[in-house]
């Protein structure tokens, strides 16, 4: 395979990841549309959800508890 060709793949994969993380937006966008959470909950659901720091999911459960108690007040 020739450099020319190398170059167009590594391009190719760039513009298909762009488009993963351009998929990816789309669904946090509609998750926060829908849950319309606070700040802190959404810098949190962002570092889960985007990011995949999974030791935030038990962050999440209190956050919400939290938000639905301020909700029934």
């Amino acid at each position: 395979m020739s450099w020319v060709e190398e170059l167009d793949l590594i391009k190719k994969a760039k513009a298909s990841v762009a488009e993963l993380e351009l998929e990816k937006r789309k669904i946090f966008n509609d998750l926060v549309e829908e849950i319309q959470p606070s700040g802190r909950l959404e810098s949190t659901m962002w570092d889960y959800v985007m990011l995949g720091i999974n030791c935030y999911e038990y962050d999440l459960e209190p956050l919400l508890k939290n938000r639905q108690k301020t909700l029934d007040a």
